[in-house]
């Protein structure tokens, strides 16, 4: 009858074992996306008012296919809106592309349109924003707030 092989396993000298450890250690907990901040939002302007608490956002696709995310990259406070509207219900967003600035016009934010001279302004960190929705990049921590004026 032949006789089973065995094999010796390699040694682990104590420098391979602590480089494992520090490098496991070491390890950046797992995220949603490269591109995911965490953001608050907020919307007044209308009858409907809500503050909501943080929302994860990052670059993506919406409404039409236009893909949202400033330099290519940064979520933005368009991205925000529509996952805060996505993750605590805000009763609706909508959207027109505008071909001429390259970025959306928010159009509707749950049912209060901006009509006549209203329109929705975004700010970030209280500060109105002088590019689009979408070319304008926004960071964890940030608080965004839409207002219909």
């Amino acid at each position: 009858m032949p006789s089973a092989l065995r094999r010796k396993a390699a040694p682990v000298t104590a420098a391979a074992a602590l480089a494992c450890a520090l490098a496991c250690a070491a390890a950046p907990p797992a995220a949603s996306s490269s591109g995911d901040v965490r953001v608050r939002v907020g919307v007044t302007g209308g009858p409907y008012t809500a503050s909501v608490g943080l929302v994860v956002t990052g670059p993506r696709t919406l409404f039409g296919g236009f893909y949202c995310a400033a330099d290519g990259l940064a979520p933005t406070p368009l991205t925000a809106l529509v996952d805060a509207d996505e993750q605590y219900g805000l009763g609706g967003v909508r959207a027109r592309w505008d071909a001429a600035t390259q970025d959306f016009v928010v159009t509707e934010i749950h049912g209060d349109a901006a009509e006549g001279k209203k329109k929705w302004n975004a700010y970030v960190n209280e500060e109105k924003i002088k590019k689009g929705p979408c070319h304008t990049a926004i960071k964890g921590g940030d608080k965004i707030r839409w207002t219909l004026e």
